[in-house]
């Protein structure tokens, strides 16, 4: 596909979101196209309506800040009951900015909150309805899946070295081989994350992107002279990559550090909470 192609297929991609306070000020970020499936619940948390302070404040949902880990779980509470997940579903992603995707199934329900975490991965894939699929944010990428044919679903964790090893395709593959997945029958989005007027990036970090996605026209310039990526266009290039037709994939084009609601890694200095992606099958096809 030539530049100019992909960039047409790049801006008719859908995008838009819908926010909303679930009660007690939790909020949560949807994907228009996902909601409309009935058989499916998802969404990406806002930083409100928990339980932290300082840095943190307030539904800081990392355990991987400096932060009480108690205060974290009371968080994942609060979420939980607000957004209806059952407590006892949840399988966190133990991410390592990699793409190392992972099946899972009811067995792994409580992974990285109330046992062990899993080894490892970016990525966490299931077709069990016990299960509620979440992954940890603060600036990187979301990527949501669902397979309506199959009725299965994936999940990851996008950060920009992830993204550019392709952790997408990746996940798609993993959809393929453990359910028979066409990925046609796909639908894919993204979910907050940092937007390319914000990603700023070393020139050896725009050539290696450039290397990697040399039909994709992804790297811009800021005010300040320094060189950005669309991290947006990673994504979409990806999922073509995997065969998910155009019209089946959804950006929500809001960027993390631009949005007071969301926590920024870059935009708050590395002092700030993390935000969660889940998604989970309320039925079987």
């Amino acid at each position: 596909m030539t530049r100019d192609a992909f960039l047409s297929v790049y801006h008719a991609i859908a995008r838009g979101y819908a926010y909303r306070d679930l009660g007690g000020n939790v909020g949560v970020y949807r994907l228009p196209s996902f909601s409309a499936c009935d058989a499916i619940d998802h969404g990406f948390s806002a930083k409100t309506g928990g339980v932290s302070t300082g840095d943190f404040a307030s539904l800081n949902l990392s355990f991987t800040r400096p932060e009480q880990r108690e205060n974290v779980l009371e968080n994942y509470r609060i979420f939980a009951k607000a957004a209806s997940i059952p407590w006892e579903s949840m399988v966190m992603d133990a991410y390592e900015h990699g793409t190392t995707v992972l099946k899972v199934d009811q067995n792994d329900c409580g992974r990285g909150y109330l046992r062990d975490p899993l080894p490892a991965c970016d990525g966490i894939v299931t077709n069990d309805p016990a299960v509620t699929l979440i992954t940890g944010h603060a600036d990187c990428m979301a990527f949501f899946f669902y397979d309506p044919i199959k009725g299965a679903i994936g999940l990851c964790h996008a950060g920009w070295r992830g993204a550019k090893a392709r952790i997408g395709k990746e996940v798609v593959r993993k959809m393929t081989e453990s359910f028979g997945t066409d990925p046609k029958d796909l639908l894919a989005g993204v979910g907050p994350s940092i937007c390319p007027r914000c990603f700023e990036v070393g020139d050896d970090v725009a050539d290696a992107f450039e290397a990697d996605f040399p039909d994709c026209p992804l790297r811009g310039k800021n005010a300040r002279g320094k060189a950005t990526i669309d991290l947006w266009q990673v994504a979409v290039c990806q999922f073509l990559e995997s065969g998910i037709l155009p019209e089946r994939i959804e950006l929500m084009g809001v960027c993390t550090y631009e949005d007071e609601r969301l926590y920024s890694h870059r935009r708050d200095h590395g002092r700030t909470g993390g935000m969660a992606a889940y998604l989970r099958i309320l039925k079987k096809p």
